[in-house]
């Protein structure tokens, strides 16, 4: 009978974690969970999974010098709470004519979501947000959608969702802090150019096509980067500075991956970067 009951528990969790597919335009949205259920006091791993048609793209959360960034407006019961986007790596996407940072096909925005300490297992909270976003191909078109999820609420920590292995794999492509370069950022003018050089018996591990991903919007989006290699290793990036960009920058801050955003045969992984920005 235990066994039994134990099955039912697990089958009404799943049956219950869960939400409805919303279209919007060319995309599909939806709210999934990485685990069947919350407990009280636990945090846990939400996304909002986007489905986009053929063709068609949405941005990152620092798109360039177009394009803008997908947002979650929360309604939530009393002591629950919803953490901030975590933005898994982009790639470079087309609006028209101009290059901007975004995704296409299937991506996963996972954030945080806590329950309160006095959460009562046995009952289900409805988690409801607004999304908004950009979608664009040769054409924009901005999109507003309400989407909702059902989520349990257990004694402990319930197992796995069928979601949680796309969430981690999104979550795998995040930049790592780094420990290869030493880094060098100077401002000329309406540029910038970024140096790094590798650090003495770093196993470094050099994009073929070296390209930096701005996260503050600082850098041109749309003007091609000029890279420059050595023999010794050390490679230099020239870059356009972005009229749309912060007023005063003290850092060159965002990632040091390949140039479409994708990864290569070179084994590089995705490096976030905060450089002190010198120079006139």
């Amino acid at each position: 009978m235990k066994l039994i009951s134990r099955f039912a528990l697990l089958f009404l969790l799943a049956a219950s974690a869960s939400g409805e597919p919303v279209r919007e335009g060319a995309v599909v949205a939806e709210l999934v969970p990485a685990k069947e259920a919350i407990a009280p006091g636990e945090t846990i791993l939400i996304a909002l999974r986007m489905k986009h048609d053929a063709g068609w793209h949405t941005y990152w959360k620092s798109p360039g010098i177009v394009g803008v960034a997908t947002n979650l407006d929360w309604k939530l019961p009393k002591g629950f709470k919803a953490g901030e986007i975590q933005w898994p790596q982009p790639e470079r996407v087309k609006m028209g004519p101009y290059d901007a940072y975004g995704y296409h096909g299937e991506v996963f925005l996972s954030l945080p979501f806590t329950a309160p300490a006095d959460a009562k297992p046995g009952t289900q909270v409805k988690l409801k947000a607004r999304a908004s976003w950009m979608c664009c191909s040769k054409t924009c078109h901005p999109a507003f959608a309400d989407v909702s999820m059902t989520l349990p609420v257990s004694k402990k920590p319930a197992p796995p969702s069928p979601w949680h292995k796309p969430i981690a794999q999104a979550r795998s492509s995040f930049p790592v802090a780094n420990t290869h370069w030493n880094s060098k950022a100077i401002r000329r003018g309406k540029m910038a150019i970024l140096t790094l050089t590798p650090r003495k018996n770093a196993p470094v591990k050099a994009p073929l096509e070296p390209y930096f991903f701005s996260d503050n919007g600082l850098i041109d989006s749309d003007v091609e980067q000029v890279v420059f290699k050595k023999e010794s290793g050390v490679i230099s990036l020239r870059m356009e500075i972005s009229e749309f960009g912060p007023d005063k920058p003290t850092h060159l801050t965002g990632i040091f991956y390949t140039k479409s955003g994708l990864a290569d045969r070179s084994g590089a992984v995705p490096i976030h970067l905060k450089v002190p920005l010198s120079g006139s």
